[in-house]
């Protein structure tokens, strides 16, 4: 089994840092996911984590969207999530129900948009 079943880009926009990650998350590659993720925490008013070529999460990739998620509230900044509708993705937050603590958007289009028009602490859902 290969140790690294998932790729990680960024990019920037406005108010953002994306994040883009393609592939499968779980446990051989969630530590260095974390440890990437955490490093652009804060860096900008809104981290955006697109996960629409995302092809499976397990409980550790919740784990990591989870305490990322965490930490930008601490450093006063927000994250955003991309999910395709009707993907495993998809059905994995609303199964947790993260989908309804988390700020999650169908496109990155209507993230990016999101996050140049809305401060972190008014885009978290109540």
């Amino acid at each position: 089994m290969p140790g690294e079943l998932a790729t990680i880009a960024f990019e920037q926009a406005e108010r953002a840092g994306i994040v883009r990650i393609e592939g499968e998350v779980d446990m051989s590659n969630a530590d260095r996911l974390l440890k990437e993720l955490t490093a652009r925490v804060g860096v900008d008013p809104w981290l955006i984590m697109d996960l629409s070529g995302c092809s499976y999460v397990d409980s550790a990739g919740l784990s990591v969207i989870a305490q990322v998620d965490g930490r930008c509230r601490a450093a006063g900044s927000g994250l955003r999530l991309v999910v395709d509708p009707g993907s495993g993705v998809e059905r994995v937050l609303a199964m947790t129900r993260l989908n309804e603590i988390l700020n999650v958007d169908r496109t990155l289009e209507h993230a990016i948009e999101s996050a140049a028009n809305e401060s972190p602490d008014r885009g978290r859902p109540t």
